[in-house]
């Protein structure tokens, strides 16, 4: 007779012993030090939730709704109008515990945030413009990071920030070819003097830009409820009046309202009338400031055409201020896949199919015959019974067929129940051998889903791409951060310091620099250009374009940049989007736990604590509230 596979039902002994054991060894570990591995930009990529209008103000967290189906409530306008306000205007302004620069870091916001303040600062110890709070907590220094002044031109360029109503916060593409961020827009003689080959390039764009601009439906192309969850009876791409993927044109894909946005106020002229912003300083008369490499992700918040004074190309604005031209950037969509809402008629057991050669089972006697294909990720809600032939286990299907365990992987209720279950609180679960997420309200399961763990599957994370195993509480969420091509962020989990505390993974360390700037840490053997002594001047260097040496250069890695929806649970080890693969349920990453944007999506709106209204990322705490648990296993 079959053994059942959930709790509350007869087991198979063994079965729920190891299980017990699991669950019992879990509980006595501690969070390990080496982690999702290598970060590049790192610092705190700062943030502010948006201003006026944008959706990661549009609602806190947890005043969305938890019931299925149920609408949330209105939200007050953001921000308010009866509150004076202060506003950002470094990339990145750190949010202190009290006012000075040596107290407890409590989180940041990103440049164009507004935020409530006091009438009269605090102090001015260290700080001239004076130490204002703000809500909910904290301080913010007024002067080279943050303003009074509303008007400020850097606060209207920004723009409103990052959209929490939708799956992807920005727009995203990535560099087919490597280019300047431009700071103003160039000249035809400056642009080719700074791109190799640019009329060859050009030519090459123009016969071919209908196939390599091409997108598919993505992320932001399923229809979504306010707390993130998929709408059930909605195809991909149907999203009423919203213009989808395939609908909206080259200006709107890359961060516009259209194809006919004009060219910025800040950079008419061919000026540029703000100062840069990025953690990348050149001298004023640069015309741009680094170099973005191949296969390099980009966040966009605008677009814009030029005439023939600039070539007549189009030009993308990044989240820090700076352009890449459009013709060497490719749109992106992110993957559209996402898990399931759990109710009383679809809950667990269940699996997903993860082989595309998948098919069911029919089993009489010992002899197990594969039947049907079933469709790829498919979601397959079980019985709990389970068939053990030659050495291969086969899960009985509520529709009377069996899957085996090499096509799917499981989601199921535990045999014993973790402490936080049983104090009725929210909780993650983590399975690395089935790929899949659970998320708990007490002993509800409430969504399940398929992600991608460390490669190294179970092995030693301490000395391998393994994500580590253990129960954590979340430390800090940022709504997005940057990471290198190894998904590595100096952004990366100590609870008492803020988004941008250093990795730990590997031994990598932080550039000298920046508290609350993005910084990318210098991997082991990695020949990173030196930087110049304070006054020294900067000597471009051949084939680089006049003022293009990057920090990066025979690294060998590239930048992720906006990386959405990340959680740090341990010292380099994060629940983040993906938006740069598609293959969640195949052990994936360099230790991190990569969600669909869909999934980190609706996950970073479900855990505790909330990031408040204009804030960008903040460390969980007795100031802001304690992390939701997570629990990685086997």
């Amino acid at each position: 007779m079959g053994a059942l596979l959930s709790s509350g039902k007869p087991h198979d002994a063994r079965r729920a012993a190891r299980l017990a054991l699991c669950l019992a060894h879990l509980a006595a570990l501690t969070a390990a030090a080496c982690g999702c591995r290598k970060p590049a930009d790192a610092s705190a990529d700062a943030g502010a939730a948006a201003p006026a209008g944008d959706a990661g103000a549009d609602a806190a967290p947890s005043a969305l709704a938890s019931t299925e189906g149920q609408a949330a409530p209105a939200a007050p306008a953001w921000p308010p109008s009866d509150k004076p306000l202060l506003g950002v205007t470094a990339f990145v302004a750190t949010v202190y515990k009290e006012p000075r620069d040596t107290s407890k870091k409590l989180g940041y916001l990103r440049v164009g945030s507004r935020v409530p303040r006091s009438a009269e600062p605090a102090g001015t110890a260290g700080c001239p413009g004076g130490w204002y709070a703000i809500e909910p907590h904290g301080y913010l220094c007024v002067g080279e990071e943050a303003t009074l002044d509303l008007n400020d031109p850097i606060l209207k360029a920004a723009g409103p920030g990052p959209n929490m109503r939708t799956a992807l916060p920005y727009r995203y593409a990535f560099v087919r070819a490597v280019l300047p961020l431009y700071l103003r827009v160039p000249t035809a003689e400056e642009q080719r003097k700074s791109e190799f080959k640019l009329d060859e390039h050009l030519s090459w764009f123009e016969e071919n830009k209908a196939t390599v601009q091409r997108v598919i439906l993505g992320a932001n192309d399923v229809a979504i409820d306010a707390r993130g969850v998929p709408l059930a009876g909605k195809q991909l791409g149907e999203l009423g009046l919203g213009k989808n993927s395939l609908e909206l044109g080259e200006g709107a894909l890359l961060g516009g309202e259209g194809d006919g946005d004009p060219i910025p106020f800040w950079l008419e002229g061919g000026k540029r009338l703000i100062r840069n912003i990025s953690d990348f300083k050149v001298p004023d008369y640069a015309v741009f400031a680094d170099r973005a490499r191949r296969f390099t992700g980009l966040s966009l918040i605008g677009s814009f055409a030029t005439g023939p004074e600039s070539l007549s190309r189009r030009f993308a604005i990044t989240t820090d201020l700076r352009l890449a031209p459009a013709t060497k950037i490719k749109p992106d969509t992110g993957s559209p896949w996402h898990g399931v809402e759990l109710t009383d008629a679809l809950t667990l057991p269940l699996a997903f199919v993860r082989a595309r050669s998948a098919r069911d089972v029919q089993i009489q006697g010992d002899k197990a015959t594969p039947g049907k294909e079933l469709p790829f990720r498919d979601i397959v809600p079980l019985t709990g019974r389970m068939r053990r032939i030659e050495g291969v286990k086969y899960y009985r299907t509520r529709d009377q067929r069996y899957v085996s365990q090499l096509d799917v992987g499981l989601a199921v209720a535990p045999s014993a129940w973790p402490e936080v279950a049983e104090k009725g609180e929210k909780w993650i679960e983590v399975s690395i051998t089935h790929q899949t997420l659970v998320l708990w309200e007490g002993k509800r399961p409430v969504y399940a889903t398929l992600v991608s763990t460390g490669q190294a599957g179970v092995a030693d994370p301490k000395t391998t791409t393994a994500t580590v195993r253990g129960i954590f509480r979340i430390r800090n969420k940022h709504i997005t951060a940057t990471m290198d091509s190894n998904e590595s962020s100096s952004v990366g989990g100590r609870a008492e310091t803020t988004a941008d505390a250093p990795s730990a993974s590997r031994g990598a360390k932080p550039e000298k620099g920046g508290s609350s700037k993005e910084r990318s840490p210098k991997k082991p053997g990695a020949s990173a250009a030196a930087k110049p002594a304070a006054g020294e001047k900067v000597v471009p260097r051949k084939g680089d374009g006049e003022y293009g040496v990057t920090r990066r250069r025979g690294e060998g890695t590239y930048a992720l940049k906006d990386v959405p929806y990340i959680q740090y649970f341990a010292s380099g080890y994060a629940l983040h989007a993906a938006y740069w693969h598609d293959v969640f349920g195949t052990p994936r990453s360099h230790g991190c736990i990569n969600l669909s944007p869909i999934d980190a999506h609706r996950l970073f709106l479900w855990t505790d604590p909330p990031v408040p209204p204009g804030w960008h990322a903040i460390n969980t705490g007795e100031e802001l509230g304690e992390g939701t648990t997570v629990i990685v296993h086997e």
